[in-house]
């Protein structure tokens, strides 16, 4: 129990300091093992509408981002676990969920109260926005903005759309699994602000939000 209040000290210090000094954020390494399979992570993903404040940990923030969008290796002329038979051929990386056309056209975003930041996978890292963000929801951590880059996907494809909402949907899965093994739970809105979203997150013109994962600790 000491153990996770002082990890959870550290993570908000750690937070403050870098919000403030406008940093980039390294995210710690993924481990192979969390404390649970994926199936029970999966019997107790659970959706929640009421948090209780208390903090999530950088570990779990780590573990949840790239669950959603992450690199799980470097392709070279033969990997252990093959290549994916979705993603592109020039698509140098494999990922956590898999890519119809090249490098991923889902972009993942974290807003919290003391910044905004874009997940980088490659760096696996949060680059710093801007300031005084907001957790969106009272009681929770922060919020999981998903937008998906139309810029990278074909534009003669007329189901464009219905793909990114699709491969949104299972980035969001993901980390809904991840979550769990952290005792996370989120909440899924897709009827949301875009227009203010877009305007906070500094996203271009093509690049679209398509929903929110508002995530804490349950009531």
């Amino acid at each position: 129990m000491k153990k996770i209040v002082l990890l959870s000290l550290l993570f908000v210090s750690f937070f403050t300091s870098h919000a403030t000094g406008q940093q980039n954020i390294k995210l710690p390494e993924v481990k192979a093992k969390a404390g649970m399979d994926v199936i029970q992570a999966m019997e107790i993903r659970a959706a929640s509408r009421s948090f209780n404040g208390n903090t999530t940990s950088l570990e779990a923030i780590s573990t949840i981002l790239w669950a959603g969008n992450g690199i799980i290796l470097e392709k070279g002329p033969k990997t252990v676990h093959g290549y994916d038979a979705v993603t592109s051929a020039t698509n140098l990386y494999r990922y956590t969920t898999p890519w119809g056309w090249g490098d991923p056209y889902i972009k993942l975003y974290l807003i919290l109260k003391e910044g905004t930041y874009e997940y980088l996978p490659k760096e696996h890292e949060l680059k710093f926005i801007l300031g005084d963000g907001g957790s969106g929801r009272s009681g929770a951590f922060g919020t999981i903005v998903i937008a998906a880059d139309f810029d990278k996907m074909p534009s003669f494809n007329k189901d464009v759309k219905n793909v990114a909402f699709l491969s949104a949907g299972s980035a969001a899965q993901n980390m809904y699994v991840a979550g769990a093994v952290y005792n996370v739970q989120m909440l899924t809105q897709v009827s949301i602000n875009k227009k203010k979203l877009k305007k906070q997150l500094k996203l271009p013109d093509k690049v679209e939000p398509l929903a929110t994962l508002t995530f804490g600790h349950a009531n």
